[in-house]
């Protein structure tokens, strides 16, 4: 891979980072605001209605938007007219199915108010897929510069509507005007980062050659969005709308903190590997060096978090909503497979295995909802421990699907996730200790968590320059050279 591509590489994943600090730090914000404001049924009844829009939404848009990241460059523009059209066609249709079904889905959760918010975020599917295909032109260009900007402004405009609206008492409401504003200002941004008309100028052969792959994609993406779901659905079922309040408050942090510290190189993985596919020895080394960069940063962010959750929990949201303190902290484990599962699509992209990706996804949704319906007796406590048991048994298989083209199974891989796993564990467990026998004297929470986030910081780093150096090492030439803005010649290069 050449010295600009790296560099390109590089600069797309700082301003991936940007980007999505933008976007989780503003959505971030509105959620803690509302979630002070609302109570957990207002936040369980618009959890509900944004997975089945998510559901519509992914199937929609994903699957052609990764049939033009993919494509080779000679046909890039008459395939990006096909996906954009056939785009539009299929979220219009998806908009209208969730309309014709938001009653009866309203009656199945036994939430009165849930079917108006249903058919009111079905129309957001159309203004979403309109910028769909911009944005994965502009990514296949890394250009993430772009996509920053626009998540600032969308971030900034749509959380300040909301937490307007719910101050003067829209409740959830207020949530689904942020959804309207964050994508119409999406497609705008996208539009004008991306000067490009889509004209009906294209042949049924460019639709027929990606309608295949593009079905399976969104078929997996759905899988997989159904996956990650599986816990709010089944609780809502089971236990009500505000119970699924509850697990969202602890999900939603852990996915705050996933997207801060796991997402920024996983959504640059796609096109990395499309750069490094055609040399498989240098593919299988980008990948560890990947996953291991991935599990430096996201395993002490998570398991510093469950460490901390009884006294942050409070701190951020309030005590009403302690209550989901044993969910937050039940949920920190999932860093392990989350590192490992967030490769293992954009490998199967890359070599357009779209069958091995749907297979994969269909046994996740088999597993997820055997476990969770066999666990909803017992609670939302116990839904959780489904989902963990769920994550970690598919790991060798995920691996597998995979080996030919990282030449790494579980032992491996393991390999290089385990010291960083180690010191993890250990910083955690300090933590925790300085937090319930070290600081009594200390009255102010906000002062207890300042003092325990250095002490992990200095901790985890002093074991990793122990037990792991090299790693660490590599992770701050990785940072120093992104802000020197030097040529990447040694990131994520080949011995």
């Amino acid at each position: 891979m050449s010295g600009n591509v790296k560099q390109k590489a590089i600069s797309a994943t700082l301003w991936s980072v940007v980007r999505i600090g933008f976007d989780q730090f503003f959505s971030f914000i509105v959620f803690v605001v509302i979630a002070r404001l609302l109570g957990p049924a207002e936040v369980g009844i618009f959890a509900l209605a944004m997975i089945v829009s998510e559901l519509a939404r992914v199937f929609a848009t994903s699957g052609f938007a990764d049939a033009v990241t993919k494509v080779e460059a000679d046909r890039e523009e008459q395939i990006a007219r096909a996906a954009f059209w056939g785009n539009m066609a299929l979220s219009v249709v998806c908009a209208i199915l969730m309309s014709l079904l938001a009653q009866p889905i309203g009656w199945a959760m036994q939430t009165e108010r849930l079917a108006d918010v249903l058919l009111a975020l079905a129309w957001t599917i159309p203004i979403s897929a309109g910028s769909a295909i911009h944005m994965a032109r502009q990514l296949r260009r890394f250009g993430h510069k772009t996509l920053a900007i626009r998540a600032f402004f969308s971030g900034l405009i749509g959380g300040a509507v909301a937490i307007a609206a719910a101050y003067h008492g829209y409740g959830v409401w207020s949530l689904v005007i942020q959804r309207f504003i964050t994508e119409v200002i999406t497609m705008i941004t996208a539009w004008f980062a991306y000067r490009w008309w889509p004209s009906f100028d294209f042949s049924r052969e460019d639709m027929a050659s990606i309608l295949p792959f593009s079905l399976k994609m969104s078929f997996s993406k759905l899988f997989n969005v159904v996956v990650s779901r599986v816990q709010d659905i089944v609780i809502g079922l089971f236990a009500g709308a505000a119970s699924v309040g509850v697990y969202r408050i602890g999900r939603r942090t852990i996915d705050m903190v996933m997207t801060a510290t796991l997402t920024p190189l996983s959504s640059v993985a796609v096109n990395f590997f499309v750069a490094v596919r055609d040399d498989k020895t240098r593919f299988e080394n980008s990948f560890l060096r990947l996953i291991t960069v991935s599990a430096c940063v996201t395993f002490p962010a998570f398991f510093g978090l469950g460490a901390v959750a009884d006294a942050l929990v409070p701190v951020i949201y309030g005590h009403k909503w302690d209550t989901a303190i044993p969910i937050l902290q039940m949920l920190t484990p999932l860093c392990v497979p989350l590192v490992i599962s967030l490769f293992t699509l954009p490998v199967l992209t890359v070599f357009g295995e779209a069958d091995k990706a749907a297979r994969m996804t269909m046994i996740q949704f088999i597993i997820s909802v055997a476990l969770a319906l066999a666990a909803a007796p017992f609670g939302a406590e116990a839904i959780v421990i489904a989902l963990l048991i769920r994550t970690y048994i598919m790991i060798p298989y995920q691996l597998r699907l995979i080996e030919q083209h990282t030449n790494s199974g579980l032992g491996k891989v393991m390999k290089y996730l385990i010291r960083p796993l180690i010191a993890s564990l250990l910083m955690a467990g300090a933590c925790n200790l300085t937090l319930m026998f070290g600081l009594e004297s200390i009255s102010n929470d906000i002062v207890k968590l300042a003092i325990v986030l250095i002490e992990g910081m200095v901790v985890y780093l002093a074991i990793m320059a122990i037990i792991d150096r090299q790693s660490i090492l590599w992770f701050l030439e990785i940072t120093s050279t992104i802000i020197r803005k030097k040529t990447a010649k040694n990131i994520l290069a080949v011995k």
